[in-house]
């Protein structure tokens, strides 16, 4: 971890490292914290050495929270409270090697930024995707930083991205792309890109994806990232409900 950028280590490993500790092993640890919001009242990172949990005191006083000692035995406690977790998601990051090679290349040329002027290329492009990839993917025209991929004039993959939290200089990446288009790597372009502009402005490019999202994680994998472990923590309370 000393060799970590700093944004990340503040965003993913400090936290995890703080909070009144509640139960510790040399593969589990539990921390208390009373900062936490309600969306976030739990949450578990999964590193190769060690497994971290955060809490608010809430969480801490259900039971068999307190008494676990592994993941398995927390999130049983947390099912059995009522409490549904989303999932894990992977944390990948670029290693040093490709991120300075994307600072000292472009872009290709059928790939580029776009604006508000194109809002009728991404009507059109969103019209032939799945919810469940738009979902996903979270990319949105109004975010921080969006590119998308041509093929002539039409738009066939696009990736948006935005700060982290406010206080972290990470630049939080997705990107889906038009089902009559994958496989001819314009995914891995649009990420390239949003990589560029993220490290212009000196922000960690961060990609975040479902553990069982097979074609997420072989992007990833394939582009120069890797994991530095998996976070999961609640579902909204609407999701929860329904």
């Amino acid at each position: 971890m000393r060799d970590m950028n700093p944004e990340i280590y503040r965003q993913w490993i400090a936290p995890f490292e703080g909070g009144d500790p509640v139960r510790e092993t040399a593969t589990y640890r539990l921390a208390v914290s009373d900062e936490l919001d309600e969306d976030e009242r739990v949450q578990i990172l999964v590193r190769p050495d060690r497994t971290y949990v955060l809490v608010s005191p809430a969480v801490r006083d259900l039971p068999g929270v307190s008494e676990a000692t592994t993941e398995e035995q927390l999130r049983e406690a947390l099912t059995a409270a009522g409490t549904t977790l989303n999932g894990p998601d992977h944390l990948f990051f670029l290693d040093d090697a490709t991120k300075q090679q994307l600072r000292t290349t472009d872009n290709p040329s059928h790939v580029r930024a776009l604006t508000e002027a194109d809002s009728a290329a991404f009507e059109a492009f969103e019209a032939g995707v799945s919810e469940e990839d738009l979902d996903g993917a979270s990319v949105e025209l109004d975010h921080w930083m969006v590119f998308g991929a041509f093929d002539g004039d039409t738009l066939v993959a696009v990736g948006s991205s935005y700060p982290f939290e406010d206080d972290v200089m990470l630049a939080d990446m997705g990107v889906v792309t038009h089902p009559d288009h994958r496989g001819h790597g314009h995914a891995r372009s649009v990420i390239y890109a949003l990589a560029r502009a993220a490290l212009e402005v000196e922000h960690e490019p961060q990609y975040r994806c479902q553990i069982d999202n097979t074609a997420s994680v072989t992007l990833a994998s394939r582009s120069g990232f890797a994991s530095i472990g998996t976070w999961d923590l609640p579902l909204p309370d609407d999701s929860e409900e329904s």
